[in-house]
Formats: C-alpha cells, sequence, structure tokens
C-alpha cells in the first residue's frame, strides 16, 4: 500500500487541498467540474501538453484522459512523489521545475495551463514569473490560466492583469468564461457528504451554466474563472 499522505500544503505553505475536507468530497466535486469545462473549453486533443504547478497531478491526470501527452511541473519533489505514485496511471509525465526557470525552450508547448497558480505566486509577490509560461506557448499555441478572481481585494490577482500583462507577453485573450462560485451553498452539502456522488456530474453541469451567464467577478466572494489565451 502507498505510504506517501497527500500533501495539503505545498513547500511554501500554500494549501494545495481544502484541509477541512478530510472526506476529500469537496475536492473531487470541484476537480470534476474544472475537468468538465477545461473538456468544454479547451477541447479534447493530442500532443504535447504542459501542467505548469502541478501539484500533487490533481487536474494533470484528469487532462490526460483528454487525449493530451501531460507533463506535470512542480518545484516540491515531495509533492510530485505523490503525483508519481497516485497518478500512474495518467498519460503523464513528472518534473521538478519552476517559473520563470522553466528548462524548456521558446515555444516548444502548443497547450499550456496555468491552473489556481497566478495567485500563490501573487501572494509570494513573484507575480512577474508568469510571463516564462508565456515563452513556452508556440505559435497557435494556448496558455490556459484557471483562478480565483474577486474584485477590489488586495490578496487577489485583477482580472485586468491577467488580459494587460499577457498581452505583452505576444497573447491575446480569445475567451473568459466563469465556471464556479466560492460561496455556494450546495458545496458544504457536498463537503458533509450530504450529497450522493452519483449527482455530482448533474450538479456541475448546472453549475457550469449557471456561471457561464456571470461576466462579472463578485467584491464579497471568488469565482473560479477560466482566460483562453492564444499566440497569433
Amino acid at each position: 500500500m502507498n505510504q506517501v499522505e497527500l500533501p495539503v500544503f505545498d513547500d511554501a505553505g500554500i494549501n494545495l487541498a481544502d484541509p477541512h475536507d478530510r472526506r476529500g468530497l469537496k475536492t473531487d466535486y470541484i476537480s470534476r467540474l474544472q475537468e468538465l469545462a477545461l473538456e468544454r473549453i479547451v477541447g479534447r486533443g493530442s500532443g504535447p501538453a504542459l501542467d505548469l504547478g502541478c501539484g500533487y497531478g490533481r487536474m494533470t491526470s484528469r487532462l490526460a484522459t483528454l487525449g493530451y501527452r501531460m507533463t506535470g511541473m512542480d518545484p516540491s519533489l515531495r509533492v510530485l512523489r505523490y503525483a508519481s505514485l497516485n497518478q500512474s496511471e495518467a498519460d503523464a509525465n513528472w518534473c521538478v521545475g519552476k517559473l520563470p526557470e522553466l528548462p524548456f525552450g521558446n515555444q516548444s508547448f502548443p497547450l499550456v495551463f496555468l491552473l489556481n497558480v497566478a495567485r500563490p505566486l501573487h501572494l509570494l509577490g513573484l507575480l512577474d514569473c508568469c510571463s516564462d509560461a508565456a515563452r513556452v506557448v508556440s505559435k497557435g499555441g494556448r496558455l490556459i490560466v484557471l483562478d480565483n478572481i474577486r474584485r477590489d481585494h488586495a490578496d487577489y490577482v485583477a482580472e485586468d492583469w491577467f488580459v494587460e500583462f499577457f498581452q505583452r507577453q505576444g497573447l491575446r485573450l480569445r475567451e473568459r468564461i466563469a465556471i464556479r462560485s466560492s460561496r455556494w451553498p450546495v458545496i458544504y452539502l457536498i463537503r458533509y457528504g450530504l450529497v450522493p456522488r452519483k449527482w455530482f456530474d448533474r450538479i456541475a453541469n448546472w453549475e457550469l451554466r449557471r456561471m457561464a451567464r456571470r461576466k462579472r467577478a463578485p467584491r464579497w466572494s471568488y469565482h473560479n474563472v477560466v482566460f483562453v489565451f492564444e499566440r497569433a
């Protein structure tokens, strides 16, 4: 039996999982919702793709099921050890590395994911490191950014920052879609086991339809938002 425990925090003390989600139900639901959202937004495909700041491989393995040859990169060998042992069924390679020192050439990936990475970098004062994520996006390729967006709050990256920053790196915004609200009462019912797993897909699809109409992030909570950037 695998003795490596799920890493709740990374080496910088940023949480990789909700420490209160003892059953893992909330994480499983959010992972499924994000998987469904990315399948619709990014689509199924083939070829290489890079998941930067992949953590313990929660989404890397799910993206691999869409057909991509995933490389999951994280600065923590400890966290990647868990990924390699527990996501072994995924068609993925695991690589130690960090922004802004990616060991890849310019424009070397047609698809790059930056999922829930920008805000931790912002809190650490390292947000400009994201320029290296844009550097490795090939011509005609896409950078998929998923992050928590909240208006007028210093602990969150402003939505305009994403657009303006990546434009300066030679990428244009192609699409912006909200996919989840943080303070939705149903998520608490899920966390405490009051919603059967068999309902997760139905609830996630309903939430995705509901959130797609939200064009502006709130001030009192945050939205999960997906940005699709493209290099012309």
